[in-house]
């Protein structure tokens, strides 16, 4: 049987583009010494027990935290937060740039109502965050309001694109940026509708954080 020489070429031509790609994205590009913000009272891990301790170890973050509160009126809060000190925007996209629907409906027993709504937030600091919005329902029907964010230092937060395809993802390659970053999502159970939900969120979680000079 021939094998024609292209045959070997081009795989070997697309590592040599991979590596000229990866090598042009540490070149140079120092971290970001933009405004980073913190949530010290999320009670941080550095490893865990499982389920959470496979996130952790899932997404390579430095630390990270998840914990459930029962608020008033019998409502309840479940959150994840993770942090790296720093990281390439590229890799991040893969780890935590995915949309809160993966987890919880893909690989969950979540149904999916509602998504595709951004939920906006300014700080006293002046900064703005945008965090997805996805309306899921547990298996009794009961709904779950989840606030998603993956941040990254100096460039802000990532949102998500419809269709990865092979044209995305070479964009996504050629993307050059270093920083902290963030992922913070959270899911209130038992709110009377999405409005107080999303207060719930801010005041129990949001007005908790604390940014960096």
């Amino acid at each position: 049987m021939r094998f024609h020489r292209s045959l070997f070429v081009i795989p070997l031509l697309l590592l040599a583009i991979e590596g000229a790609v990866q090598a042009w994205r540490h070149v140079g590009n120092e971290p970001s010494k933009g405004p980073l913000f913190y949530w010290k009272g999320a009670e941080l891990l550095t490893n865990s027990p499982l389920p959470f301790g496979r996130a952790l170890a899932l997404y390579r973050a430095d630390r990270g935290a998840e914990r459930t509160e029962v608020l008033d009126g019998g409502r309840k809060m479940t959150f994840f937060y993770f942090e790296w000190d720093c990281i390439d925007l590229g890799p991040f996209i893969v780890l935590g740039g995915h949309d809160a629907k993966i987890c919880n409906v893909e690989f969950g027993a979540f149904k999916l109502l509602q998504s595709g709504k951004c939920r906006i937030h300014k700080f006293s600091n002046g900064e703005t965050m945008c965090f997805d919005y996805t309306l899921l329902a547990e298996s009794n029907g009961e709904q779950v309001h989840v606030y998603k964010i993956s941040w990254i230092q100096g460039y802000g937060a990532w949102k998500s694109m419809e269709g990865d395809d092979r044209k995305t993802r070479l964009s996504r390659s050629f993307l050059r940026h270093r920083g902290a970053a963030r992922v913070l999502e959270a899911g209130i159970f038992g709110a009377a509708s999405e409005d107080e939900a999303w207060g719930l969120f801010q005041r129990e979680v949001l007005e908790k954080l604390e940014w960096s000079e």
